[in-house]
């Protein structure tokens, strides 16, 4: 049995496309962190971003390799309810997943409708994988 070499876990699995990115956006930088590492450990290529101004200008440069968004809500300068809305004008086919505190019914309530999911933190590193990957399946319809 031969075990991988660390840089194989930075790599894509053969099953996603190489030139997918995930951007992960979070002004909490362990929370952040938390995010990318599941998601390159599941193969994706992460971009990073630590609140929603950082998000815009990461989507502005990678828009076309771009496959999800994953946004916290309550962030400094520009919020995910704010970086949601720009990205429905200028961006919006790209799926958008939503990491909150809040419930999805205390979303609605302030007239928050996520493109794609929600994700209730604390989350798991499965339910994280599994929003992303019903995303971009959603997003390539």
């Amino acid at each position: 049995m031969s075990l991988a070499k660390p840089e194989a876990l930075l790599t894509p699995s053969p099953s996603l496309d190489s030139a997918t990115r995930i951007l992960v956006v979070d002004d909490e930088p362990l929370l952040r962190q938390y995010a990318a590492r599941i998601l390159i450990a599941e193969g994706f290529l992460v971009l990073e971003a630590a609140d929603g101004r950082e998000a815009l200008d990461q989507v502005r440069v990678h828009s076309d390799q771009l496959g999800v968004v994953v946004s916290d809500i309550v962030m400094p300068r520009l919020n995910g309810v704010e970086l949601l809305q720009a990205l429905a004008v200028d961006h919006p086919l790209l799926p958008v997943v939503l990491m909150t505190g809040y419930g999805t019914l205390e979303l609605a309530a302030l007239g928050i409708t996520p493109p794609c999911a929600v994700l209730a933190k604390p989350f798991s590193p499965e339910l994280l994988v599994g929003e992303v990957k019903r995303c971009l399946r959603g997003s390539s319809t």
